[in-house]
């Protein structure tokens, strides 16, 4: 039993803080590009890609001391409503991880440091891929919660 009184280890628990903590950054950084306040921006969503690496991390080492979890609902749930979402959320988080990463690498690549940061080519490149990276992330972490959920909470 985790932290949280659920039927979830210690590990899987913290994965979930850190995904809350990744989330609140990658909204954050998002906040801080909509103010054009550039240097917070670029502060946060480098954060919120180490907080992302730490949760990858966290699974990873959650995966080989806790081992592969069994979904014990309804076989209708499983198959229908679980699998869908965990293969949506396997497909989705491979995609968003690239593009977090893809949009560090071309903030670091097209920005300078004057009195903070400012972008100097490729801006609406930027704005639009960085739209996108925040939708995808919303979607891998809602699909990452209702398998917390579905796992560790749903009383079947």
């Amino acid at each position: 039993m985790g932290f949280f009184g659920t039927r979830a280890g210690n590990f899987s628990d913290i994965s979930l803080v850190l995904e809350f903590l990744v989330t609140f950054a990658f909204l954050s950084g998002f906040y801080f590009a909509k103010r054009k306040q550039i240097s917070f921006h670029y502060k946060t969503m480098v954060s919120a890609l180490l907080l992302d690496s730490s949760f990858m991390v966290s699974y990873m080492v959650k995966s080989l001391i806790e081992g592969r979890t069994e979904f014990k609902g309804p076989e209708m749930i499983k198959m229908y409503i679980y699998l869908p979402t965990v293969i949506f959320h396997s497909i989705i988080s491979i995609v968003v991880l690239a593009l977090a990463i893809y949009m560090v690498y071309h903030g670091f690549r097209n920005t300078e440091k004057t009195n903070g940061r400012k972008m100097f080519k490729e801006k609406k490149r930027h704005h639009r891929l960085g739209k996108l990276t925040i939708i995808t992330w919303m979607f891998s972490f809602a699909t990452g919660l209702a398998i917390y959920y579905l796992l560790y909470v749903a009383k079947f």
